[in-house]
């Protein structure tokens, strides 16, 4: 194997600065304050690339509604909304009683807020009791429940809408489990995917950023 001059530190760095994405003048004191919040709160929130990538898709994929399973202080709120006219609602979910006070203290252009409907509550109550159908959906909460939520959602999504799994590849734990001390958890990634493989509802796409994404688009 070819030695190289850098490490995967390194690589990680540079994919997660989000070197490509510039942001205007407007947006940039949002963003520092929820990079901040990310580090005092040493929280797992949306990695940049992750991020950068979803509003990226949104140029072509226009959603109007969007349902986050796992949405912490707001953080992916942010690259939804990053030059995305077109959106109605988003409704973000968290079962943390502590991080609806962070998220209401960032300064969230009004136009942004207005769209936003945070949940201090379970995500799965939140869902069975919206009324409509959602164009994307990320799942990004309890690694144990990305299936059983996948399922759930399934029956309110638009024909053609978007899913993003948020950290799905865990570790490889779904591979080898004992790269994780939760086994039961670890089995349930790897039935995420058998899930996924075996759907004839979705067309899906696995794309290897740090803790892997899979994407899929309702077939029908």
């Amino acid at each position: 194997m070819r030695d190289y001059p850098f490490n995967f530190n390194q690589l990680k760095d540079f994919s997660e600065s989000v070197p490509y994405q510039k942001l205007s003048t407007e947006y940039k004191e949002l963003y520092q304050s929820l990079k901040e919040q990310e580090s005092k709160l040493n929280f797992p929130a949306i990695k940049n690339d992750v991020g950068s990538f979803i509003n990226f898709l949104f140029f072509w994929h226009r959603p109007k509604t969007i349902f986050e399973f796992g949405s912490g202080y707001g953080q992916s709120a942010f690259w939804y909304l990053l030059n995305q006219d077109q959106i109605e609602k988003i409704t973000l979910t968290e079962k943390r009683d502590d991080l609806q006070t962070v998220f209401n203290s960032l300064n969230w252009p009004n136009d942004w807020i207005k769209k936003i409907d945070y949940n201090q509550a379970d995500a799965f109550e939140v869902f069975e009791a919206q009324e409509g159908s959602f164009d994307f959906i990320l799942i990004d909460g309890v690694k144990a429940d990305y299936l059983k939520f996948l399922e759930l959602c399934y029956p309110k999504l638009n024909k053609g809408a978007l899913v993003l799994i948020d950290n799905s590849y865990w570790r490889g734990s779904f591979l080898d489990e004992e790269i994780v001390t939760k086994k039961k958890t670890a089995a349930n990634i790897k039935k995420l995917h058998e899930y996924i493989q075996e759907s004839v509802q979705f067309q899906s796409i696995f794309i290897p950023f740090e803790d892997g994404v899979s994407l899929l688009r309702k077939i029908d």
